[in-house]
């Protein structure tokens, strides 16, 4: 029996593996584990996985695995015959594109644009031995008809009738995301508009998983929940959220280029501080110039007065069209395989394992 260990570091991680473990589980032939960077089972029970095989991070250190997937870099131990790199998530901060990945195995690239910024940033070989042609598999949703947009409304007793906003910023830093520099205008200001408002954070805005934070917003957000037509999204995957929304308010998070495949319109909270801080980073590893800075935000309509940001959205709203050729582009540009990502994912994991899939 092989043995395959997940890693993840808050819930959200478990996104962007769970099609892939969904599938290998059904494969007697694999003994599948799961760890975590802090209380591994506290996270994953919390996510419903009752009865899944969950280990302490240092004593599967102390174990031999076939195969180790990891969706983040907290994983360093070299006890695993093959060492797999998934991702969190594909951005213009370019986070993922970090020394720590070469580490890996097989990095499964998300998309031809992480391809490319890790042959440039690291003088990589094109056909790198490392690079797989991935995807993202938690995407595929969107294509296989497994979302229903009247029954995720009807969950969450929204109007169907009403347009639907939702605002995902990126995750908080030491500098500002649009959450610490506008977090509770937007949110009162969409909150007072005809449609429908759904607010979901990333995990580490919460004290739960950034102790650090210096503000509490799960008791920020307790006080918006009087309004009629606002939730709070707490699920792990943003994805079916994103599949029922008719825009993003966001900034410079990742869930932008993964609205593009959708194809719908976009407020982009303009971040100048948070910009030049990933600016930064990225030439303290030799990269002259900022993608991010120079095009990154061109597939959305970017804000740079909050106080217009509820006619901008309805503006949005009223020309979906707007930006549809920068939308279309920015899919291209940063998915491979849009709606077959868990197909290529598993097929690879088994060549690696040097198994034939189950019949």
């Amino acid at each position: 029996m092989k043995k395959i260990l997940f890693c993840a570091t808050t819930p959200m991680n478990y996104a962007m593996f769970r099609p892939i473990h969904r599938r290998l589980k059904q494969d007697g032939r694999l003994a599948i584990w799961f760890t975590a960077n802090h209380e591994p089972k506290k996270l994953f029970r919390s996510l419903g996985l009752e009865h899944e095989l969950i280990i302490n991070k240092y004593l599967s250190m102390l174990k031999h695995w076939d195969m180790c997937i990891c969706p983040s870099f907290f994983y360093e131990r070299r006890n695993s015959e093959v060492k797999v790199q998934i991702f969190h998530g594909c951005s213009l901060k370019n986070r993922a594109i970090h020394e720590k990945a070469l580490d890996y195995d097989k990095l499964f690239l998300i998309g031809p644009y992480m391809k490319q910024k890790f042959i440039e940033t690291w003088q990589l070989g094109e056909n790198d031995s490392r690079f797989e042609t991935i995807g993202m598999p938690k995407l595929d949703a969107f294509f296989d008809g497994s979302l229903n947009r009247e029954a995720i409304l009807s969950r969450l007793n929204l109007d169907p009738s009403l347009p639907t906003v939702i605002y995902a910023p990126t995750r908080t830093s030491v500098t500002s995301s649009s959450l610490q520099m506008y977090g509770k205008q937007i949110i009162t200001s969409v909150s007072e508009m005809p449609v429908n408002f759904l607010v979901k954070l990333h995990d580490r805005a919460y004290r739960q998983w950034k102790p650090r934070m210096k503000q509490d917003w799960e008791r920020i957000l307790d006080e918006y929940r009087d309004r009629p037509r606002l939730r709070v999204i707490t699920d792990y995957d943003i994805t079916p959220y994103l599949f029922i929304s008719d825009l993003l308010i966001s900034d410079i998070s990742s869930v932008v280029n993964e609205f593009c495949l959708l194809d719908r319109p976009m407020v982009l909270i303009h971040v100048p501080r948070l910009v030049s801080h990933h600016v930064k980073i990225e030439q303290k590893r030799g990269v002259q110039s900022s993608d991010l800075e120079e095009w990154g935000q061109s597939a959305g309509v970017l804000l740079k007065d909050i106080d217009k940001l509820s006619t901008t959205v309805e503006h949005c709203l009223t020309h979906p069209g707007e930006k549809q050729e920068q939308r279309r582009e920015f899919a291209r540009r940063f998915f491979f395989n849009p709606g077959h990502a868990t197909d290529k994912a598993v097929a690879k994991i088994y060549e690696l394992l040097s198994m034939n899939p189950p019949a």
